[in-house]
């Protein structure tokens, strides 16, 4: 199977993923410059992008580094609903309607579904193949998780 049909296999797993998590979260309207997160903190919530954009970013020693930027569809912050902390920082380029979901609520709905845990065992999977495919990023924890791939 190539590259494209296995993200487009993933993308209609994690559209189902997503609408579940949308489904349990509640609003946040966010403005433009808000910081959801910062690395390395306690994982408090898993963000759904509803209107907007939120960017994620590497902050290490030598300055700032763009990872992402992520709009309406994505999922930001799963992987630290996993690991119990932020691996980047993520920032709200727009003004944005996000849908929070506490990382416990997160953590309950995946203890109960063998299928979504299936789905974001797949879609990290996936994550760490495209890290390779596209090298140069200072560091490899970013997650697009429900983007469309691009035709």
């Amino acid at each position: 199977m190539d590259h494209d049909r296995i993200a487009n296999c993933l993308y209609r797993m994690a559209s189902y993923l997503l609408k579940e998590l949308d489904a349990r979260a509640s609003t946040a309207c966010v403005p433009k410059g808000f910081v959801l997160f910062r690395r390395g903190e306690t994982t408090s919530a898993v963000y759904v992008i509803r209107e907007g954009k939120v960017a994620l970013v590497w902050a290490g020693p030598d300055g700032v580094h763009p990872l992402d930027t992520f709009g309406p569809g994505s999922i930001i912050g799963l992987p630290a609903a996993l690991n119990g902390r932020y691996s980047a920082t993520a920032r709200a380029v727009d003004d944005s309607v996000l849908g929070l979901i506490p990382a416990s609520r997160v953590m309950e709905m995946l203890d109960r579904s063998p299928v979504h845990t299936r789905t974001v065992m797949q879609l990290l999977a996936f994550e760490v193949v495209r890290m390779h495919v596209k090298p140069g990023r200072p560091d490899g924890n970013r997650l697009y998780m429900a983007e469309k791939p691009e035709d």
